[in-house]
């Protein structure tokens, strides 16, 4: 007996239900991160700033890449930064340890070292 429902020619595609939860019945191509803003507009303005601040980083980390202790260790802490802060609950620990990690990779790189405390204030700010 075949207890299997559902129909194999059914179409593919991205479907938000009434309380905004994605529902795939196929395949999707392309970023499916959601990027969600609870709260009031201050809120979303210290997130704005904080992204803001995180593209700055990434824009020095490829600028002075022969300056860092490791390049690549440093984009990928930001790339991680990046995700945590658009989680729908960004854990502040997880991105402070993760900050640490990128300051040790940028390591003496005194233009992307002013950057990144740029950042480590910008979410000082967003988390109080």
């Amino acid at each position: 007996m075949d207890f299997r429902r559902g129909r194999r020619d059914a179409g593919a595609g991205v479907h938000i239900t009434g309380s905004g939860n994605q529902i795939n019945t196929g395949q999707v191509g392309g970023d499916q991160r959601q990027v969600h803003i609870v709260g009031h507009d201050a809120a979303a303005a210290q997130l704005q700033t904080v992204l803001a601040r995180l593209a700055d980083v990434t824009a020095a980390l490829d600028e002075h890449a022969g300056e860092l202790n490791n390049a690549d260790a440093a984009r990928l802490a930001a790339a991680r930064i990046d995700e945590e802060l658009r989680s729908p609950t960004p854990d502040r620990r997880r991105i402070t340890e993760t900050l640490e990690t990128l300051a040790l990779a940028v390591g003496t790189a005194t233009a992307v070292l002013t950057t990144v405390e740029g950042l480590a204030h910008a979410i000082t700010d967003f988390f109080t």
